[in-house]
């Protein structure tokens, strides 16, 4: 029993760093505010605006496909450079979905979030914005 302790001890410390990074520098959290544009060729004038407060998110999207207006907006959360949240359709498109969820993570550069999607139709796929300003 004894040893079993000292062999969970040993590991426990070997595994672990205390607290400490094991980073030699530290990045600075990049700011998301702003105005972003959907990467997706099918779809015209869009433009999605990303509110950031606290971990807090707010998100507006608007765009337009085949001459059709759709608008959606949520809120979720940040956590480091993961950015995730609950969407509600207020403009819909005929036959497309009406809410759904975003995951979408920062790239090192902070001018592009890429991530899925998933609907309240069971369907997921990509999404993308790159920053506007």
């Amino acid at each position: 029993m004894k040893t079993r302790l000292i062999l969970l001890l040993f590991v426990t410390v070997l595994f672990s760093n205390f607290g400490f990074s094991q980073k030699k520098s530290t990045s600075s959290k990049i700011d998301i505010n702003g105005v972003w544009q959907d990467i997706n060729p099918d779809v015209q004038n869009a433009v999605v605006i990303i509110s950031e407060q606290d971990g807090k998110v707010m998100f507006s999207h608007y765009l337009e496909w085949k001459g059709k207006k759709f608008v959606e907006s949520g809120i979720g959360k940040r956590v480091g450079n993961t950015i995730g949240y609950t969407v509600d359709v207020t403009l819909p498109i005929k036959g497309w979905a009406t809410a759904g969820t975003h995951t979408l993570t920062l790239s090192e550069d902070g001018n592009t979030l890429e991530g899925t999607f998933a609907d309240n139709k069971k369907r997921t796929g990509p999404i993308a914005f790159k920053r506007v300003r």
